[in-house]
């Protein structure tokens, strides 16, 4: 049974999250309401796979997700937070170390969301498989399972790679993928991913006009991973 950190100040709100996250029996979660009780967990030596932060819209800035970081560094980081212009500057900046879901969210993409971080941790720095490749994201490399051949990526291409790999169902709204990639900037726009995403395509497909990896939804982008 894989163990959660579930920290959020609301302790009725913490409480009814707790219980679908456990119904299942597939997971434990262990349940603290401040960075004091954090604290007593460290000194502890208390080990957990995912630590959930649940941000509320009376918590202006007051979670220090870079602290809670440091004191779990071998655990997968995801932070709940509402969709709000405010909160999205505060904390939804470019950080391979944690995983940013906008509330109101489905419990069944929340599930999602944490076992692909369960999945990545279970890796242990194996490729991670998108389709007929393998995906290196800390060698900025694909390589294809069936000719070997390498596939090299730039930053921002490993970047819209990783975030949607991990991202629930593997989609995420162009939106989403701008602030997760390029950060919370008013100056970059969808030309902007579209020119990295037509780039990409004509790295991993086939075909670049006819996509079957990295295709195009409603509203943003899905990556296949089979």
């Amino acid at each position: 049974m894989k163990k959660l950190l579930l920290v959020d100040s609301d302790n009725d709100c913490s409480s009814a999250l707790r219980k679908q996250l456990e119904f299942d029996k597939t997971y434990f979660v262990h349940q603290v309401t401040g960075y004091q009780e954090l604290q007593e967990l460290k000194e502890e030596k208390k080990i957990t796979d995912i630590i959930l932060v649940n941000i509320n819209k009376s918590q202006h800035g007051s979670v220090d997700l870079a602290q809670i970081s440091d004191s779990f560094p071998d655990s997968q980081l995801i932070v709940l937070m509402p969709d709000d212009a405010f909160f999205r500057g505060v904390y939804q900046k470019p950080d391979s170390q944690k995983e940013i879901l906008l509330k109101p969210i489905k419990v069944s993409d929340l599930l999602t969301a944490i076992s692909q971080k369960i999945a990545l941790q279970n890796s242990g720095g194996k490729d991670l498989k998108i389709a007929n490749y393998g995906f290196r994201r800390n060698e900025k490399v694909l390589i294809n399972l069936d000719t070997e051949v390498r596939v090299r990526l730039t930053e921002k291409e490993t970047d819209i790679l990783w975030q949607l790999w991990q991202a629930p169902q593997n989609e995420l709204s162009r939106q989403k993928l701008l602030s997760d990639v390029w950060g919370y900037n008013d100056e970059i726009s969808s030309h902007t991913l579209e020119t990295h995403i037509y780039r990409l395509r004509k790295k991993i497909e086939n075909s670049s006009s006819e996509a079957s990896i990295l295709t195009t939804t409603e509203n943003g982008y899905r990556l296949n991973l089979y």
